[in-house]
């Protein structure tokens, strides 16, 4: 399978906004609530990508990966770390890739292309955040590396849900690697 990471455009929000909602629906239904899930419509998911485009906001990168023919199957967003730690300075906003795309390698490209887009400009460090019930989303993040930090709860919907970080303090270690070691890195 050919599949090719570059920038996005905004040309690309629909794809992406395809991609943001269908793969929410799948890893969220058991996290999320009914409604969460029903009130993210593609129309307003596209509104948001496109906005993100166009915003002062701080997005250090955004990836997509496409099929040889030009399917957009996942995107990846890195932004500055958006706490203030003075440890992680980067932290990777979001993965989404098709639900028959994962587990084929490509989750793990955009990842690594994001922390090589993270390198170039100097930033050495990042982390993120996942649902803490998102097992499956925390077996990759391990297995790629990182190390687990904290818990917090956000509140979603009126509901709180439990978040958890993982962290990286040496990308360059990652990218090197390719993700194949384990958290000490």
């Amino acid at each position: 399978m050919s599949i090719r990471i570059r920038q996005a455009k905004l040309e690309d929000s629909a794809a992406i906004a395809h991609v943001h909602v269908e793969t929410r629906r799948v890893a969220y239904g058991s996290i999320l609530s009914h409604n969460n899930l029903a009130d993210l419509t593609y129309a307003d998911s596209e509104q948001m990508w496109g906005e993100a485009f166009n915003t002062n906001e701080p997005v250090t990168t955004m990836l997509v990966a496409e099929t040889q023919g030009g399917e957009i199957i996942g995107f990846a967003l890195g932004t500055p770390e958006r706490t203030g730690s003075q440890v992680y300075l980067g932290e990777v906003f979001a993965v989404y890739v098709l639900q028959e795309y994962q587990r084929t390698g490509v989750g793990r490209r955009l990842f690594l292309a994001v922390a090589r887009c993270f390198l170039e400009l100097g930033i050495c460090s990042m982390l993120l955040w996942v649902f803490r019930d998102n097992h499956s989303a925390r077996r990759f993040y391990e297995s790629m590396g990182g190390e687990y930090l904290e818990q917090k709860a956000v509140n979603i919907g009126g509901t709180d849900r439990e978040m958890v970080s993982y962290g990286w303090r040496n990308i360059a270690n990652l990218v090197a690697g390719e993700g194949k070691f384990g958290p000490e890195h």
